[in-house]
């Protein structure tokens, strides 16, 4: 009788854990990935309303190197030098006026950067932008 035990014992620890496994994949695909989760379980007024002018830049790497028009991550550079990434539906306008003398005043959503390529001091996501020359 003590073998029945220890064996539905083990059974049940097995399909626990199976359980568990499952229930994670689903949840993981369901979020889209490890970044989705990650930001699903992160508070939510992290992000603020800011408003920027500067000029639309490539955002300088973190290490120093060399950016190229394939490694172009799209930012603004206020007069204070700050860096902001810029992500949203306008970036097709914007990235059209990237390097050239024009200011743009942005407005959205400010969010924290973890990007370990590039130097930012956040992501914006744009809202609303106008050009200022």
């Amino acid at each position: 009788m003590r073998i029945n035990q220890k064996r539905s014992y083990k059974k049940l620890i097995i399909g626990t854990s199976v359980g568990v496994v499952v229930i994670a994949g689903i949840a993981f695909y369901m979020f889209d990935g490890l970044d989705k989760v990650r930001a699903a379980f992160q508070p939510k007024n992290q992000e603020q309303t800011i408003e920027v002018t500067g000029k639309l830049v490539c955002l300088p790497r973190k290490d120093g190197g060399e950016v190229s028009a394939l490694s172009c991550a799209l930012g603004v550079q206020t007069d204070q030098n700050k860096y902001y990434g810029l992500s949203g539906s306008q970036n097709t306008e914007l990235s059209e006026a990237a390097g050239t003398s024009k200011t743009v005043k942005l407005s959205g959503e400010l969010r924290s950067s973890s990007d370990n390529t590039y130097k930012a001091d956040g992501i914006i996501a744009v809202s609303h932008f106008d050009f200022t020359n």
